[in-house]
């Protein structure tokens, strides 16, 4: 069956006159006269011929025109252009920034040569401050040692000393503490003892003297504890009062007689107490401590006028001790005709500690 032609359907009115145009259909080419449509005119360009859909295409979806390849502008001449190297040097970059660079290399250069130098010098002097620290070492160690054996000496001296001539030399203020050491040697003759070695060696500060604490072992016989003051870099001397607790009478004695006599220092614990009878009845007037001593199972309560600076700072010890028990040396007074069987003044805190260090303290009695 023959195909049909395609036709032409002509809308409303022919403005211009029929002409002929060439058409391409399935038998071949032939040439028709047709009529334009309305409002073509004659010297527009035709329009471009469209191809067929294309579905799947792996192509371009849009097909550029001639024109379009025709008005690019010219492609660059030197691709290495845009990097600055086509003509041998960086572009857009001015000779004045090769001065600068140039600067800072040498500025670097001399930087690094005088850090070298001062590392050499740094190292130097970190080689001198270890040597001197090394020295310094050295010495610390040897006065250690001539310490530590002047130590032991004279403890072995102090130890086997059989009379007062003997000990006095070894002590702290022998002239002081004479009277007391023959006054108890009197009422119980010493036992010599032999020094066998140091168990405890600890440093303590004292009123910013130095002292060391010394547990020593004995031949025959309980440890020893001591308490020594460093003199000079190696010198040291005995505490004999505190080795023997010394007390102006002994405190079992002084607990049951309270002699009404002048003021005497024991050393002693201080804890608060709230026992007021007899004429210190009043606790607002009066502050109570009940005061035991070592090796003794007798007490007494001492009595100290509140607001007074004694009560003070036997207060301020109190309160800074463990458990609130002050360890101290005070002066006691049983007043004349006092009725309270256990009770006695305290005058004064003579040291916050069993020892006495300074110096004023070398008047008590």
């Amino acid at each position: 069956m023959a195909e049909p032609e395609p036709k032409l359907r002509v809308i409303d009115e022919v403005t211009e006159e029929p002409s002929e145009v060439v058409r391409l259909g399935a038998e071949g080419v032939s040439v028709e006269k047709v009529e334009r449509l309305p409002g073509r005119k004659a010297d527009e360009a035709p329009a471009r011929i469209e191809g067929e859909v294309r579905e799947n295409f792996e192509g371009r979806s849009l097909e550029p025109g001639v024109e379009a390849i025709l008005e690019t502008k010219e492609v660059v001449a030197n691709i290495e252009q845009p990097w600055g190297i086509g003509d041998g040097r960086l572009a857009g970059v001015p000779y004045g920034w090769f001065v600068l660079i140039a600067l800072a290399l040498v500025a670097g250069g001399v930087w690094s040569v005088l850090e070298m130098r001062e590392g050499e010098l740094q190292l130097e002097i970190d080689h001198g401050v270890v040597k001197q620290k090394v020295a310094e070492d050295r010495e610390e160690v040897r006065a250690a040692t001539v310490l530590v054996e002047e130590v032991e000496r004279v403890i072995a001296a102090y130890l086997r000393a059989e009379s007062v001539e003997e000990l006095l030399p070894l002590v702290r203020d022998s002239e002081r503490v004479r009277p007391m050491i023959e006054a108890t040697w009197a009422a119980e003759p010493r036992r010599p003892m032999k020094f066998v070695r140091m168990s405890l060696f600890e440093p303590a500060v004292l009123s910013d003297r130095p002292f060391w604490m010394l547990r020593v072992e004995v031949e025959e016989g309980e440890a020893q504890s001591l308490l020594v003051e460093q003199t000079g870099e190696t010198g040291v001397k005995v505490d004999w009062e505190t080795h023997v607790c010394y007390q102006p009478m002994a405190w079992d004695r002084f607990v049951s007689e309270l002699p009404a006599s002048e003021a005497l220092d024991f050393r002693l614990w201080a804890e608060p107490d709230s026992l007021f009878s007899h004429e210190f009845s009043g606790e607002g007037r009066w502050v109570c401590y009940r005061l035991t001593a070592k090796d003794s199972d007798g007490y007494l309560f001492g009595y100290v006028q509140a607001e007074s600076e004694v009560a003070a700072r036997l207060g301020e010890l109190s309160r800074i001790s463990p458990g609130r028990k002050a360890t101290v040396i005070l002066r006691l007074r049983r007043p004349p005709g006092s009725a309270s069987p256990r009770g006695v003044v305290i005058e004064e805190v003579v040291a916050p500690r069993w020892i006495l260090v300074e110096e004023k303290a070398k008047d008590s009695p």
